[in-house]
């Protein structure tokens, strides 16, 4: 179940108003009690917990974040960082609520949404604890290919850093150093500044899936 309709958007940013993240701007922060949800146009956020900002979950166009903080009315349970410049839908809490009672399906969609977040985190979780740490490396990269991946002459690029990729891993910056340092003596993926270069997809979704390995 879609979260928006068309038609729903429209009607959600008639109501809302305008605003820009800059890159590596603060969108919102863990422990705030702001009372506002922010439906994403363009551009991607990232998802943080802990005084370590560390990496959870990227959102982007369509999607909404600080929805059910706005519900509830309680204290942010993460941050959210613009990964790139952003543009927004501004939704007071109160806006938002009223949106929302006149429209059940979408109240329904959010909750259908939760649980699946909930499960992901879950499915994350048991990750950390039964996968090795080349293929929950190879899994997040695929991941976020397919989400924030972007083209280049050889390959497909993503914007982050490897201290970033460490926190959705679970692992260390050092560790992730030395993974990355197999993948690039194999051919698969590089480095750069801020950046992770994807040049064998097909093989790093082997390696995902356990069918591969890129280590020597």
């Amino acid at each position: 179940m879609p979260i928006l309709t068309d038609d729903e958007r429209s009607d959600l940013e008639a109501i809302g108003h305008p605003i820009r993240y800059t890159r590596g701007s603060i969108v919102l922060g863990e422990g705030e009690e702001t009372d506002y949800a922010l439906l994403l146009r363009k551009g991607h956020v990232k998802v943080t917990l802990g005084p370590e900002d560390r990496m959870v979950a990227i959102r982007g166009p369509g999607e909404i974040v600080g929805e059910m903080a706005s519900i509830l009315r309680e204290s942010r349970s993460a941050s959210v960082f613009a990964i790139a410049d952003v543009e927004a839908v501004h939704l007071p809490a109160r806006t938002w609520l009223e949106f929302l009672y006149a429209h059940p399906r979408v109240m329904h969609a959010i909750l259908q949404q939760t649980s699946k977040r909930l499960r992901e985190a879950t499915t994350k979780q048991a990750d950390l604890g039964y996968l090795g740490l080349e293929q929950r490396l190879a899994k997040a990269l695929v991941e976020l290919e397919a989400k924030i991946g972007q083209p280049e002459p050889d390959g497909r690029s993503v914007r982050l850093s490897q201290t970033e990729l460490a926190g959705l891993v679970g692992t260390s910056r050092e560790t992730i150093s030395q993974l990355m340092r197999a993948l690039r003596h194999q051919g698969i993926a590089g480095t750069g500044r801020q950046k992770i270069t994807i040049h064998d997809l097909e093989t790093l979704r082997k390696i995902a899936d356990g069918e591969s390995t890129a280590a020597y």
